[in-house]
């Protein structure tokens, strides 16, 4: 791309794509991607957007950058952020009743967070709660309806606290929480075990069953032992 179209804006049906020029230095890349949102202000006042980015692979750390900017501007109401270009898609069959979920009358009610969950935070939120980053040990996230960290759960979340939510979950890159919590219904791992998987090669899922908490990776067949 030109040094003018470092960053290109496509409408997508439900959305934007941000074209992101592969060559250049990223913090310019960075400064065109704030231009731009400034440059767009008008058109997308008052839009609620999906958005993706592609055209270049990122760091984490640049992830994370674009994560941040996103969350302390108030020009894009973002509902959901796609994953970045280069990652791994390999749940991605599992997220079409997940992202129905999100997208029903009670999934509208979504709250957003970028960034690490720090030792003494705390997230309440009646809705749904989307964490791009971490939950620490410390952190706590406490939600009306479903809890998707995309990152390490280490710290404590409890959702489904609003029980018109009729199949409340909890999902997680890495699932080793100090406690989690659905519904009325809280749970600690004993002492020196996790409750899932440590690697994050796969998503796990928190969820209820016969006012029981079961942790297991998110596929078809856990889905279908919720759903009972």
């Amino acid at each position: 791309m030109g040094e003018g179209n470092l960053v290109v804006f496509k409408g997508t049906v439900d959305g934007i794509t941000v074209l992101l020029d592969n060559q250049a230095d990223f913090e310019q890349v960075i400064s065109h991607f704030k231009q731009k949102l400034e440059e767009s202000k008008q058109f997308f006042k008052g839009s609620k957007i999906s958005i993706r980015f592609k055209g270049r692979s990122l760091s984490k750390e640049q992830q994370e950058e674009l994560m941040d900017l996103l969350a302390h501007q108030n020009i894009l109401n973002i509902s959901f952020v796609h994953q970045f270009e280069g990652e791994e898609a390999h749940y991605d069959k599992d997220w079409i009743w997940i992202k129905d979920q999100l997208e029903s009358k009670q999934g509208s009610l979504t709250h957003f967070h970028y960034g690490i969950v720090r030792s003494g935070n705390h997230i309440d939120y009646k809705g749904n709660v989307i964490v791009l980053g971490d939950v620490n040990p410390g952190g706590l996230i406490t939600a009306g309806g479903n809890v998707i960290i995309l990152g390490s759960l280490k710290g404590k979340v409890h959702a489904g606290l609003d029980h018109s939510y009729p199949h409340p979950f909890i999902i997680s890159e890495v699932m080793d929480p100090i406690q989690i919590g659905i519904g009325n219904i809280i749970a600690q791992a004993p002492r020196g075990e996790s409750f899932g998987s440590k690697d994050g090669k796969d998503l796990q899922i928190a969820y209820l069953n016969e006012e029981q908490i079961y942790v297991d990776v998110l596929d078809a067949k856990s889905l279908n032992h919720m759903l009972r």
